[in-house]
């Protein structure tokens, strides 16, 4: 008795590991991302009368990671999904020029402190060329 073995689909291709989600599953997993980062397009910020009109979309396409991780999903506008297609998200917004509400860099701490202190008039004094703050620190 020999067996015939058949190979295995390719990534990205039907099969390829992508098993995707009942359509019960995929309205829970839109329910989700709402919640988790609101009703709106992750791209472009576009709300979402209703969940039921935003597609799935992965961050990182399947062909590269396969998979229905909620880590990697998020929601997309029609538009904005098919534009980015199986590119990571950073090729869609570079050319933009701008980030999307999704992907703003948080302020550190230091940047903070810089846009308070740029506001607040410090009372100095000069030493040697340089200005001093009355606490002691250079400025």
């Amino acid at each position: 008795m020999t067996a015939t073995l058949t190979p295995a689909p390719r990534l990205g291709q039907a099969g390829g590991g992508h098993n995707r989600p009942t359509a019960e599953r995929r309205r829970q997993i839109r329910r989700s991302l709402a919640k988790r980062d609101g009703a709106r397009c992750f791209y472009c910020g576009t709300p979402f009368a209703d969940v039921a009109e935003a597609t799935l979309d992965h961050l990182i396409p399947q062909v590269q990671i396969p998979g229905w991780k909620l880590a990697n999903l998020v929601l997309a506008c029609y538009p904005c999904n098919r534009a980015k297609a199986a590119m990571l998200p950073q090729a869609l917004l570079r050319p933009v020029g701008r980030f999307a509400p999704g992907l703003r860099p948080r302020p550190t701490l230091l940047g903070c402190l810089r846009t308070v202190l740029a506001r607040v008039a410090l009372p100095s004094r000069r030493v040697g060329g340089r200005r001093w703050l009355r606490a002691g620190v250079s400025a």
